[in-house]
């Protein structure tokens, strides 16, 4: 698959594909007579980045997973204990997030109320 193609599919431009292959966030991609030919296994990679990137998870944090990927499965343990980290971050995001949904709610019921002029 072109690169055209995966950024059709996973909603990102071919330059912001070029720059995570460039980065080492997407492992190198197999080329044919100098052009990338995108594989399925590369296409959920992409999609794992792009999901990880969306809620603001680092990239030395996404580079050092990447490249402890690419070690193979002796680099399990601490494979995990990134996405560990990184869900106990987002938790506390959300948390963060709940209260304020919570307080937003509360003050627009006041004016719905009539309480705040």
């Amino acid at each position: 698959m072109k690169i055209s193609e995966v950024a059709e599919k996973v909603d990102l431009t071919p330059v912001t594909l070029r720059y995570y292959e460039k980065m080492g966030l997407i492992p190198a991609i197999k080329k044919e007579h100098g052009v990338r030919n995108y594989e399925e296994k590369d296409l959920n990679w992409i999609s794992f980045i792009k999901c990880m990137r969306q809620v603001k998870i680092p990239v030395n944090d996404l580079l050092e997973y990447t490249q402890l990927m690419q070690q193979g499965s002796d680099t399990k343990k601490p494979r995990r204990q990134i996405l560990v980290k990184e869900l106990h971050r987002l938790e506390k995001q959300d948390q963060n997030i709940q209260v304020t949904i919570a307080r937003l709610k509360n003050k627009i019921s006041l004016y719905d109320q009539g309480k705040i002029q």
